[in-house]
């Protein structure tokens, strides 16, 4: 990377990197807060324990059906290749 060269332009970027992280979670965990709390508010704790808990359980189930249901089959599940065989010859018909 040509902007971080030399020392001086490492311990800016290092710095100025490490302000926005800081900047940037504040601004979320005030988001968050201000969406979590007017629910919060509303429901009891063990509700919004449990809540959380089915939030995260439907997501999984729902990351774990996506995967089965775009994964290639597997190959002993595949119909076997059976090789084609010709018809037998007909009978010679008796005269």
């Amino acid at each position: 990377m040509s902007f971080v060269n030399d020392r001086k332009n490492a311990l800016m970027w290092a710095l100025g990197w490490w302000f926005m992280r800081r900047m940037v979670r504040r601004r979320a965990s005030r988001a968050v807060a201000g969406i979590a709390a007017p629910v919060a508010a509303r429901r009891r704790p063990l509700g919004a324990i449990l809540g959380g808990v089915l939030l995260v359980g439907l997501l999984v189930g729902a990351f774990v059906a996506w995967r089965r249901l775009t994964a290639p089959a597997p190959a002993d599940t595949l119909s076997p290749v059976v090789p084609y065989e010709p018809p037998p010859p007909p009978e010679p018909a008796a005269a």
